[in-house]
């Protein structure tokens, strides 16, 4: 178990609607979902700097079933906007783009959810495919599909014995177990960044995780099932707070361009919109937040969120590419 900083406490989405979150997040993930709550008001028309009269439909996804500190990490917060101009982010087509683009599920037989997946219509970007990170790192075996309202869903089954960091890593995960339908809660998230040190120094500073793998991403059957040039080089940096799940990764495009999504990626379009952070002190993360470049994008606010309860929250921009941080204190 890693000891410090805050892992990713909830993926923020903004949903065509409440109702494709559910049969996805609820029935196919198996992750357990609140109530739908309608969620309005001044202070969350502040938060998300839209007009007034603004609400959204709300429900969270989270394994209820994980152990110790499990249900408050790797959750999923969907939000229907209503709102008449939302704009989609993901497009058809769409692979790896500036800003959050994907989810990462941890599952037991990747090949046959992957069966199970496709007998339900889902598409696929291509078939599972291992691959050796590195020695020490060791071999997971991934494949990527096109999840509700085209959020790009990683599933990654992890092989190898406890000589390797990956076959390290399958151990905790088993300790820890999955849902109902055999997944993990959301394991790591994707951003891909402009600015890999500046991105970095706020996961740091900000929030306290460490570096657990740094290497390049360049072999070509990794570029295969990541639909990426066939020479493409990205530098994957992936960090952990404490917790095995809600890891970060960041993707730093080395020789290749990737489309810039994250001017679109804000309330009230539907996405992947913002990455959330319970911290220790709302304060003491805004000055971090300060030291690092991080702007506001908009200021404290004491809200009731829905599946969080009453937090004082406030959203700034990560330096490294614009996409939006959602840090939050419990009260």
């Amino acid at each position: 178990m890693f000891e410090t900083g805050s892992p990713l406490a909830v993926a923020v989405l903004g949903v065509s609607t409440i109702e494709t979150a559910q049969a996805f997040y609820g029935d196919v993930i198996g992750l357990d979902a609140t109530p739908v709550a309608v969620w309005r008001g001044g202070a969350f028309e502040r938060h998300f700097q839209l007009p007034p009269g603004s609400s959204a439909r709300a429900v969270m996804f989270a394994n209820s079933g994980a152990p110790g500190d499990g249900p408050r990490v790797g959750r999923v917060l969907a939000l229907e906007f209503d709102a008449s101009d939302r704009r989609q982010v993901p497009q058809p087509g769409d692979r790896t783009y500036r800003g959050l683009w994907n989810l990462n599920f941890y599952v037991d037989d990747i090949r046959a959810t992957t069966r199970e997946l496709k007998a339900k219509g889902f598409n696929f970007w291509s078939e599972p495919v291992g691959y050796e990170v590195s020695a020490k790192v060791g071999a997971p075996v991934e494949v990527l599909f096109d999840g509700p309202d085209g959020l790009a869903i990683n599933l990654v089954e992890l092989t190898g014995d406890e000589t390797s960091t990956i076959g390290q890593l399958r151990l905790e995960v088993a300790k820890i177990g999955k849902t109902k339908a055999g997944f993990s809660q959301v394991s790591t998230t994707s951003h891909s960044v402009i600015d890999r040190d500046k991105a970095l120094a706020f996961y740091t500073e900000v929030l306290g995780m460490q570096v657990r793998i740094d290497d390049i991403l360049n072999k070509p059957e990794t570029n295969h099932f990541l639909n990426r040039p066939r020479n493409a080089q990205t530098r994957a940096t992936f960090m952990a707070g404490a917790h095995q799940f809600g890891k970060v990764a960041l993707s730093h495009p080395l020789n290749y361009v990737v489309p810039d999504k994250v001017p679109l990626a804000v309330p009230p379009n539907i996405g992947y919109l913002a990455q959330s952070f319970r911290v220790p002190s709302l304060a003491s993360a805004a000055a971090a937040c300060a030291r690092v470049g991080a702007h506001v994008f908009s200021g404290a606010e004491d809200l009731d969120v829905p599946g969080l309860g009453p937090v004082r929250a406030m959203i700034v921009r990560n330096p490294g590419s614009g996409a939006l941080m959602y840090v939050f204190e419990s009260r």
